[in-house]
Protein backbone atom coordinates (compact mmCIF):
# COMPACT_ATOMS: atom_id res chain seq x y z
CA UNK A 1 0.00 0.00 0.00
CA UNK A 2 2.84 2.38 0.76
CA UNK A 3 4.40 1.85 -2.67
CA UNK A 4 1.03 2.60 -4.28
CA UNK A 5 0.59 5.82 -2.31
CA UNK A 6 4.07 6.98 -3.33
CA UNK A 7 3.37 6.32 -6.98
CA UNK A 8 0.07 8.19 -6.84
CA UNK A 9 1.92 11.15 -5.30
CA UNK A 10 4.31 11.26 -8.25
CA UNK A 11 7.28 10.02 -6.20
CA UNK A 12 9.46 7.19 -7.46
CA UNK A 13 11.04 4.86 -4.89
CA UNK A 14 14.20 2.78 -5.32
CA UNK A 15 14.64 0.30 -2.47
CA UNK A 16 12.40 -1.80 -0.23
CA UNK A 17 9.37 0.40 -0.96
CA UNK A 18 9.51 -0.81 -4.55
CA UNK A 19 10.97 -4.24 -3.81
CA UNK A 20 8.81 -5.89 -1.17
CA UNK A 21 8.47 -9.64 -1.50
CA UNK A 22 5.05 -10.94 -2.51
CA UNK A 23 3.53 -13.99 -4.18
CA UNK A 24 5.58 -16.08 -6.62
CA UNK A 25 4.79 -15.17 -10.22
CA UNK A 26 5.70 -16.11 -13.75
CA UNK A 27 8.15 -13.79 -15.53
CA UNK A 28 8.32 -14.60 -19.26
CA UNK A 29 11.76 -14.50 -20.89
CA UNK A 30 13.06 -15.19 -24.37
CA UNK A 31 14.51 -18.53 -25.48
CA UNK A 32 17.95 -16.99 -25.07
CA UNK A 33 17.11 -16.05 -21.49
CA UNK A 34 15.63 -19.48 -20.79
CA UNK A 35 18.81 -21.15 -22.02
CA UNK A 36 20.97 -18.88 -19.86
CA UNK A 37 18.86 -19.63 -16.77
CA UNK A 38 18.98 -23.35 -17.48
CA UNK A 39 22.79 -23.35 -17.65
CA UNK A 40 23.21 -21.17 -14.57
CA UNK A 41 20.57 -21.97 -11.96
CA UNK A 42 22.22 -25.11 -10.60
CA UNK A 43 25.60 -23.42 -10.14
CA UNK A 44 24.01 -20.53 -8.29
CA UNK A 45 21.97 -22.86 -6.09
CA UNK A 46 25.21 -24.28 -4.68
CA UNK A 47 26.36 -20.77 -3.73
CA UNK A 48 22.99 -20.07 -2.07
CA UNK A 49 23.16 -23.34 -0.11
CA UNK A 50 26.70 -22.59 1.08
CA UNK A 51 25.49 -19.32 2.63
CA UNK A 52 22.18 -20.76 3.91
CA UNK A 53 20.22 -18.52 1.54
CA UNK A 54 17.01 -19.19 -0.36
CA UNK A 55 17.11 -18.88 -4.14
CA UNK A 56 14.30 -16.49 -5.04
CA UNK A 57 14.75 -14.34 -1.93
CA UNK A 58 14.92 -10.55 -2.49
CA UNK A 59 18.24 -9.28 -3.86
CA UNK A 60 20.04 -5.93 -4.04
CA UNK A 61 22.53 -4.87 -6.72
CA UNK A 62 25.22 -2.30 -5.92
CA UNK A 63 27.55 -1.13 -8.67
CA UNK A 64 30.77 0.80 -7.88
CA UNK A 65 32.04 2.42 -11.05
CA UNK A 66 35.67 3.25 -10.24
CA UNK A 67 36.21 -0.29 -8.89
CA UNK A 68 34.47 -1.78 -11.94
CA UNK A 69 32.49 -4.05 -9.62
CA UNK A 70 28.86 -5.17 -9.44
CA UNK A 71 27.86 -6.68 -6.08
CA UNK A 72 24.87 -8.97 -5.52
CA UNK A 73 23.41 -9.06 -2.02
CA UNK A 74 20.66 -11.48 -0.91
CA UNK A 75 18.24 -11.12 1.97
CA UNK A 76 18.78 -13.71 4.67
CA UNK A 77 15.94 -14.84 6.89
CA UNK A 78 14.76 -11.71 8.62
CA UNK A 79 16.00 -8.32 7.40
CA UNK A 80 19.74 -8.11 6.67
CA UNK A 81 21.30 -8.76 3.27
CA UNK A 82 24.52 -10.74 2.80
CA UNK A 83 26.88 -10.58 -0.15
CA UNK A 84 26.57 -13.47 -2.57
CA UNK A 85 28.76 -12.47 -5.50
CA UNK A 86 30.97 -9.73 -6.90
CA UNK A 87 31.33 -9.36 -10.67
CA UNK A 88 33.93 -7.40 -12.62
CA UNK A 89 32.60 -4.81 -15.03
CA UNK A 90 34.86 -5.53 -17.99
CA UNK A 91 33.36 -2.98 -20.39
CA UNK A 92 33.09 0.50 -18.89
CA UNK A 93 34.66 3.93 -19.05
CA UNK A 94 37.24 5.06 -16.51
CA UNK A 95 35.43 8.35 -15.84
CA UNK A 96 33.06 8.80 -12.90
CA UNK A 97 30.12 11.15 -13.08
CA UNK A 98 26.44 10.81 -13.99
CA UNK A 99 25.23 10.19 -17.49
CA UNK A 100 23.68 13.37 -18.89
CA UNK A 101 22.17 14.64 -22.12
CA UNK A 102 24.95 15.12 -24.63
CA UNK A 103 27.22 12.64 -22.81
CA UNK A 104 25.72 9.45 -24.17
CA UNK A 105 28.94 7.45 -23.85
CA UNK A 106 28.95 7.71 -20.03
CA UNK A 107 27.23 5.23 -17.74
CA UNK A 108 24.63 6.45 -15.22
CA UNK A 109 24.92 6.94 -11.47
CA UNK A 110 21.99 6.94 -9.07
CA UNK A 111 19.14 4.71 -7.95
CA UNK A 112 17.22 2.43 -10.31
CA UNK A 113 14.74 -0.45 -10.10
CA UNK A 114 14.71 -3.60 -12.26
CA UNK A 115 11.30 -5.10 -12.99
CA UNK A 116 10.01 -7.81 -15.34
CA UNK A 117 10.27 -5.49 -18.34
CA UNK A 118 13.95 -4.87 -17.58
CA UNK A 119 14.94 -8.36 -18.72
CA UNK A 120 15.90 -8.24 -22.38
CA UNK A 121 16.81 -11.05 -24.79
CA UNK A 122 19.62 -8.88 -26.12
CA UNK A 123 20.98 -5.38 -26.42
CA UNK A 124 23.91 -4.58 -28.60
CA UNK A 125 25.21 -8.05 -27.76
CA UNK A 126 23.96 -11.44 -26.61
CA UNK A 127 21.98 -10.70 -23.44
CA UNK A 128 21.15 -7.64 -21.38
CA UNK A 129 19.15 -6.05 -18.56
CA UNK A 130 17.77 -2.53 -18.91
CA UNK A 131 18.93 -0.43 -15.93
CA UNK A 132 15.92 1.90 -16.14
CA UNK A 133 17.92 5.00 -17.07
CA UNK A 134 16.70 7.74 -17.21
CA UNK A 135 14.69 7.57 -14.00
CA UNK A 136 12.52 10.35 -12.56
CA UNK A 137 15.55 12.11 -11.04
CA UNK A 138 17.47 12.03 -14.33
CA UNK A 139 14.49 13.37 -16.23
CA UNK A 140 14.03 16.18 -13.70
CA UNK A 141 17.62 17.28 -14.48
CA UNK A 142 16.89 17.18 -18.22
CA UNK A 143 19.18 14.15 -18.67
CA UNK A 144 17.95 12.04 -21.56
CA UNK A 145 19.39 9.86 -24.31
CA UNK A 146 19.42 6.17 -25.24
CA UNK A 147 18.98 3.23 -22.89
CA UNK A 148 21.64 1.92 -20.53
CA UNK A 149 22.12 -1.80 -20.01
CA UNK A 150 23.86 -4.38 -17.93
CA UNK A 151 25.05 -6.25 -20.98
CA UNK A 152 26.94 -9.35 -22.03
CA UNK A 153 30.16 -8.46 -23.78
CA UNK A 154 33.16 -6.46 -22.64
CA UNK A 155 33.07 -3.95 -25.51
CA UNK A 156 29.88 -2.48 -24.10
CA UNK A 157 30.12 1.34 -24.16
CA UNK A 158 27.92 3.14 -23.23
CA UNK A 159 26.60 0.18 -21.26
CA UNK A 160 27.99 -1.80 -18.30
CA UNK A 161 29.60 -4.86 -19.87
CA UNK A 162 30.14 -8.20 -18.13
CA UNK A 163 31.43 -11.48 -19.49
CA UNK A 164 28.75 -13.71 -20.97
CA UNK A 165 28.90 -16.10 -18.01
CA UNK A 166 28.73 -13.33 -15.41
CA UNK A 167 25.80 -11.60 -17.11
CA UNK A 168 23.98 -14.94 -17.33
CA UNK A 169 24.35 -15.26 -13.56
CA UNK A 170 23.08 -11.73 -12.90
CA UNK A 171 20.19 -12.28 -15.32
CA UNK A 172 19.29 -15.55 -13.54
CA UNK A 173 19.50 -13.92 -10.11
CA UNK A 174 17.23 -11.03 -11.11
CA UNK A 175 14.77 -13.40 -12.80
CA UNK A 176 14.78 -15.68 -9.73
CA UNK A 177 14.07 -12.81 -7.33
CA UNK A 178 11.27 -11.45 -9.51
CA UNK A 179 9.64 -14.87 -9.93
CA UNK A 180 10.05 -15.36 -6.17
CA UNK A 181 7.82 -12.34 -5.58
CA UNK A 182 10.16 -9.34 -5.38
CA UNK A 183 8.28 -6.49 -7.04
CA UNK A 184 11.49 -4.90 -8.36
CA UNK A 185 15.21 -5.30 -7.74
CA UNK A 186 17.02 -2.13 -6.57
CA UNK A 187 20.13 -1.29 -8.60
CA UNK A 188 22.18 1.44 -6.91
CA UNK A 189 25.05 2.82 -8.99
CA UNK A 190 27.77 4.75 -7.15
CA UNK A 191 30.83 6.48 -8.63
CA UNK A 192 33.09 5.14 -5.85
CA UNK A 193 32.85 3.67 -2.35
CA UNK A 194 31.47 6.70 -0.55
CA UNK A 195 33.35 6.56 2.75
CA UNK A 196 34.44 9.73 4.60
CA UNK A 197 37.94 9.85 3.06
CA UNK A 198 36.61 9.39 -0.48
CA UNK A 199 34.00 12.09 0.04
CA UNK A 200 36.70 14.45 1.30
CA UNK A 201 38.81 13.68 -1.76
CA UNK A 202 35.86 14.41 -4.06
CA UNK A 203 34.51 17.42 -2.15
CA UNK A 204 35.08 19.77 -5.10
CA UNK A 205 34.31 19.66 -8.77
CA UNK A 206 31.26 19.74 -11.03
CA UNK A 207 29.80 16.50 -9.60
CA UNK A 208 30.45 17.15 -5.89
CA UNK A 209 26.90 18.26 -5.02
CA UNK A 210 25.38 15.32 -6.92
CA UNK A 211 27.65 12.85 -5.14
CA UNK A 212 26.78 14.33 -1.74
CA UNK A 213 23.16 13.58 -2.64
CA UNK A 214 24.07 9.89 -3.22
CA UNK A 215 26.14 9.51 -0.05
CA UNK A 216 23.31 9.03 2.53
CA UNK A 217 22.08 5.90 0.72
CA UNK A 218 25.58 4.44 0.67
CA UNK A 219 26.06 5.13 4.37
CA UNK A 220 22.62 3.74 5.25
CA UNK A 221 23.39 0.39 3.63
CA UNK A 222 26.86 0.21 5.16
CA UNK A 223 25.30 0.80 8.58
CA UNK A 224 22.37 -1.62 8.40
CA UNK A 225 23.10 -4.01 5.49
CA UNK A 226 19.54 -3.30 4.36
CA UNK A 227 18.91 -1.43 1.09
CA UNK A 228 17.57 2.00 2.02
CA UNK A 229 14.28 3.37 0.82
CA UNK A 230 15.14 6.14 -1.63
CA UNK A 231 12.65 8.42 -3.31
CA UNK A 232 12.82 11.23 -5.84
CA UNK A 233 11.41 14.45 -4.44
CA UNK A 234 11.63 17.40 -6.78
CA UNK A 235 15.16 17.41 -8.16
CA UNK A 236 16.79 15.43 -5.33
CA UNK A 237 17.11 11.92 -3.98
CA UNK A 238 15.84 11.51 -0.42
CA UNK A 239 16.56 8.54 1.84
CA UNK A 240 13.25 7.81 3.56
CA UNK A 241 14.39 5.20 6.07
CA UNK A 242 16.02 1.80 6.42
Amino acid sequence: MLAVSLASAGICAFGPLSAQSGRPRRIPVSKTGQSAIGRTRGRLQIAFDDLDLRFGAPIYLRLIKDQKRLEVWVQKQGREFVRLRGYRICGTLAEVGPRQAGASAWQPEGFYALGPNSLRPGGVAYLGINTGWPNAFDQAQGWRSGTSLLQAGCAAHPHFGLTDQDLEEVYTLVHGALTGGQVSVPLHIFPFAMGPLAMLTHRRGPNAAFWRNLEPAWQAFERTKTPPQVRVSGRRYVVVSN
